[in-house]
C-alpha cells in the first residue's frame, strides 16, 4: 500500500544535504524546490500535482539532498522508496505509469521554463491577471495571482496518466491545474482567448458544466459557449455548485 504524506503550507519537506533517498510525487498541492549553488547562487522552481521530488536521490545519483522542498499551500505526496520502486518496476507496467509521466514532466519543465518572463519587458502584453478567491481556486493557483501574458489561457482539470499511451499522448497546456476536481472537469475546460472582434472573451469547452460570470450563468449545456470578458473585474465561479472554483480576473484594456 502506498504511504501517503500530509503537508501544510510553510512545511520543509526535505532540505538541501539531507541523508535520503525517496521520491515524493505531488498529488495536490505545490511546493517551492530551491537550490543552492557552489557559486551561492539560489535557483527556485515550482512543482504541483503529478510531478516528482527527490528523483535524484531514489537514483542513487546524489549523497545527499540536492535542493529544499518547502510547501507552498497545503497537499499530500506519495512516498516512493527504492523498495517501492523495485516493486514498481517488477509489476505491471502500468503500475509504473505515474513515476515515468512525472519524470517526463520534470524533463520538460528542466527544459522549457513556459512561464518565464520578465514583468518590467514593455514588449510584453499583459490581457488580464487572475486571483483566487476560495481555497479551491487559490491552491490552483499557488496561493499567489497568475498573469495572463499569451492566449489561449487554459483552465483545466488534472489527472495522472493511466497508460503508457497517455504518456505520449499530445496533453493541452494547462495553464491553472485543477488537481482533484470531479468528473464534470475534463482538461480543456476553460480558455481565456482572443475574440474575433477584439478583446477577450471566456470559452466554455464542453457542455453540461456550471459556470458563471460576473453572477450570471453562462452555458447551459451548449458546446463552445463564448462570453465577453471586457475591460474590468470580474468573478468567475464554476464546477459544483455547492463548492465552485472561484476567481477574480481583470481584464485589460
Amino acid at each position: 500500500m502506498a504511504k501517503i504524506i500530509d503537508f501544510k503550507e510553510g512545511d520543509t519537506l526535505i532540505s538541501q544535504g539531507d541523508d535520503d533517498h525517496a521520491a515524493y510525487l505531488i498529488q495536490s498541492g505545490w511546493v517551492q524546490v530551491r537550490q543552492r549553488q557552489c557559486s551561492g547562487k539560489i535557483s527556485s522552481t515550482t512543482i504541483g500535482p503529478g510531478e516528482i521530488v527527490g528523483e535524484l536521490g531514489l537514483a542513487g545519483l546524489t549523497p545527499s539532498r540536492s535542493a529544499t522542498i518547502t510547501a507552498l499551500t497545503g497537499g499530500q505526496m506519495e512516498v516512493i522508496d527504492r523498495g517501492a520502486l523495485i516493486r514498481l518496476v517488477n509489476g505491471p507496467g502500468r503500475k509504473l505509469t505515474p513515476l515515468l509521466a512525472a519524470l517526463f514532466a520534470r524533463l520538460k519543465h528542466a527544459l522549457i521554463d513556459e512561464d518565464i518572463f520578465d514583468e518590467l519587458d514593455d514588449t510584453v502584453v499583459i490581457h488580464a491577471k487572475i486571483a483566487g478567491l476560495n481555497d479551491l481556486s487559490r491552491q490552483a493557483l499557488c496561493n499567489r495571482p497568475r498573469l495572463v501574458s499569451r492566449l489561449p489561457w487554459f483552465f483545466g482539470a488534472h489527472r495522472p496518466p493511466q497508460s503508457v499511451t497517455d504518456l505520449f499522448r499530445d496533453h493541452v497546456q494547462i495553464d491553472v491545474k485543477l488537481a482533484g476536481s470531479t468528473r464534470m472537469l475534463r482538461e480543456q475546460h476553460l480558455v481565456i482567448e482572443a475574440a474575433e472582434n477584439g478583446g477577450l472573451q471566456i470559452r466554455l469547452m464542453q457542455h453540461g458544466d456550471y459556470c458563471e460570470l460576473d453572477d450570471e450563468r453562462i452555458g447551459y449545456g451548449k458546446i463552445g459557449t463564448a462570453v465577453p470578458l471586457p475591460p474590468g473585474h470580474h468573478i468567475l465561479k464554476f464546477g459544483e455548485i455547492s463548492d465552485p472554483y472561484e476567481f477574480a480576473i481583470h481584464a485589460q484594456v
